[in-house]
């Protein structure tokens, strides 16, 4: 998308930068482009347009290559800024991944189904699986990496499950579109191939 032709360095285009990063750094997650055109217009004439513009520019001055510890990225139909992929060792160094370490490979595999047939119900999964997830399913709730999306039509009306907008900031993604491999699931080998065969995929999209 072509920027907008005004001058990045007149005060106005300043004081839109200015307040888009604020609002950012206030934030904590992935706001969307109309969220943030309704803010700003509480305070300063601004469009989707001017918007956008100002993100593109502030893209520029926070990517991965600037050497800084974060990153301004499209995160879960919005914007956000993280810590720099660059920054992993580090931060490993200092950090513990509790969430990461402490869910369990039925976890990881309930949730791999989730992600790739939702709205799923905790039949169709047990199906799959093999073995009942209803524990494994309330895990995944405590997270916030899934959510009840509705009941199914027909006998019995069983709850269906999605993704959330924290699962795709976990995973570092745009939207479900941009589904990770399996491999990023943290399966077993062996139980990830027989996840693919009983989930009818060869692979995840390239």
């Amino acid at each position: 998308m072509q920027l907008s032709k005004r001058d990045p360095d007149t005060p106005a285009d300043k004081g839109l930068k200015r307040d888009v990063e604020a609002l950012l750094f206030a934030s904590g997650k992935p706001i969307a482009v109309e969220t943030l055109t309704a803010a700003v217009s509480q305070v300063r004439p601004v469009d989707a347009e001017q918007l956008r513009a100002a993100l593109y520019e502030l893209e520029n001055e926070y990517g991965p290559d600037r050497n800084r510890g974060f990153e301004l990225v499209q995160l879960a139909g919005g914007w956000t800024f993280r810590t720099n992929a660059k920054c992993g060792p580090v931060l490993d160094a200092m950090f513990v991944a509790e969430e990461e370490r402490e869910l369990s490979t039925a976890s990881m595999e309930t949730l791999a189904i989730i992600a790739y047939m939702q709205p799923v119900s905790r039949p169709e999964i047990a199906d799959i699986r093999g073995v009942s997830s209803l524990s494994t399913v309330q895990t995944l709730m405590e997270r916030d990496l899934i959510q009840e999306a509705g009941r199914q039509e027909g006998p019995g009306a069983a709850v269906v499950y999605e993704t959330t907008e924290r699962f795709e900031v976990f995973f570092g993604l745009q939207s479900v579109e941009y589904l990770p491999p399996l491999e990023e699931f943290q399966v077993p080998f062996e139980q990830r191939e027989e996840l693919r065969r009983r989930l009818g995929i060869v692979s995840a999209p390239e």
